[in-house]
């Protein structure tokens, strides 16, 4: 009899441990990873990354972190899995690096970031190349009229040549293209410190109308400062872009950047949301300039600025779903 007794007890109790555990299995499989971006440090860079946390955090439902890296050690931290997504990888650039992640399948591309892109190691103000329209290609440094230019008390004797932020590619690249152009006597390579640094440096010497020879790129609101606001600048010309020459000495123009958002191919297959929500992304030349406009004027910090960019635009509404926009809405409202 006491056998009987207890035997729905136990059932019961069996019962109530199989719902526990099945309660615990599927809260399991809904709980979702934090996110880490690879923050790449520089302004468009921070704002994309800053806008799509907001979204993916508001819209989605997931945590999301990020980890401040230069190019190289970013791409590398995203081959590794410290890192998920990347708002930037520009080719060729990063050409060799991306092709064989790509190859391994360890990354995957979800779209396009960026547009209009342009890069290039020697570029002057309107204001020198009118005065002085000899001055039309980079070989033409070596002559000491236009060479002497741009001497500086750090420059050696040189033309000082502003070169890209120190472990970007384009560092390696424009030390190439120094010798391939026979210049390694006529232009001195100054390492501008950071992102910030060298604009500050660019801006000034525009303001002031002074000689200036530097690498930049573009769209950015400093090129677009400079183009509409102190007279504009002229690139000094170069061998076309080919791959040939890429592969070799790097004497030749930059070709135009295609820069690719990419992600960890693991968390594109957990997360289709997320892929589906990043190939609709189209942060554009307009979203851009307008973005990094108000975080120059406002001098907002970047969190705030992807606030504002979601409170004052609407483009960004068409490639989120409906549940997603709502979610995010719902969270701007309460800011």
């Amino acid at each position: 009899m006491t056998t009987l007794r207890w035997k729905p007890a136990l059932i019961l109790l069996t019962l109530a441990m199989a719902l526990v555990f099945s309660l615990s299995a599927c809260g399991e499989e809904e709980e979702k990873r934090t996110i880490v971006f690879t923050d790449l440090d520089w302004p468009s860079a921070h704002l994309q990354g800053a806008i799509a946390k907001r979204i993916i955090t508001d819209g989605y439902g997931y945590e999301t972190d990020g980890v401040r890296l230069d190019t190289i050690p970013g791409f590398e931290a995203l081959v590794r899995g410290d890192t998920h997504i990347s708002m930037e990888i520009w080719l060729p650039n990063q050409q060799e690096a991306y092709d064989t992640a790509i190859a391994e399948g360890t990354i995957q591309v979800i779209g396009n970031s960026l547009e209009d892109n342009w890069q290039s190691a020697f570029i002057i103000p309107n204001y020198v190349a009118e005065a002085h329209p000899g001055l039309k290609t980079p070989q033409d440094l070596a002559n000491p009229e236009y060479m002497e230019l741009f001497v500086t008390p750090d420059s050696k004797g040189k033309a000082r040549l502003l070169n890209c932020i120190p472990g970007w590619e384009c560092e390696k690249v424009n030390e190439k293209k120094i010798a391939a152009y026979g210049l390694e006597d006529a232009v001195e390579l100054v390492n501008p410190g950071s992102d910030a640094a060298l604009a500050a440096e660019i801006r000034s010497a525009f303001e002031q109308q002074e000689p200036v020879l530097f690498y930049y790129w573009g769209p950015t609101v400093l090129s677009y400062d400079l183009d509409t606001k102190h007279g504009g600048f002229t690139l000094l010309e170069e061998p076309a872009y080919t791959e040939e020459c890429w592969e070799g000495d790097n004497g030749c123009a930059y070709p135009t950047a295609e820069v690719l958002i990419v992600m960890r191919s693991d968390l594109a297959d957990e997360a289709p949301e997320l892929v589906e929500f990043l190939e609709k992304w189209d942060f554009n030349a307009g979203n851009q300039l307008a973005a990094e406009g108000y975080m120059n004027e406002s001098g907002a910090e970047i969190p705030d600025v992807a606030t504002w960019f979601l409170q004052n635009t609407d483009e960004w509404k068409s490639w989120v779903t409906a549940d997603a926009l709502e979610k995010v809405e719902e969270s701007l409202a309460a800011s």
